[in-house]
């Protein structure tokens, strides 16, 4: 696995659009195009990080869907903030972890 830390944070940023708009359309409902969209950056991230990884990437997909699906969202928002910032974290971590030479 040969991802450059410029990738993964490009794929960090289309992520945390999506997931801006979940925040605000949450309760709304999530229509198939927007859990397509989910499925999508969870496949992308699938083939970037380490599988150990993956489950921070579906924990925040599904954060989002759940948000957006609420009758009450107020919880489910705070869910969702956790889990993005878990996966922002983990996502930094692992580009910075990219940056450095091999010793």
């Amino acid at each position: 696995m040969d991802i450059a830390a410029d990738e993964l944070l490009l794929e960090l940023e289309r992520i945390e659009l999506t997931l801006d708009e979940a925040a605000r359309r949450a309760g709304q409902g999530c229509d198939p195009e927007f859990e397509r969209r989910l499925g999508a950056h969870l496949r992308s991230l699938r083939g970037m990080l380490d599988p150990d990884h993956v489950p921070v990437v579906a924990d925040a997909m599904e954060a989002a869907e759940r948000a957006m699906n609420a009758a009450d969202p107020q919880a489910p928002l705070l869910m969702l903030r956790i889990c993005r910032d878990n996966l922002s974290a983990l996502v930094r971590r692992v580009a910075a972890s990219r940056l450095r030479p091999a010793a």
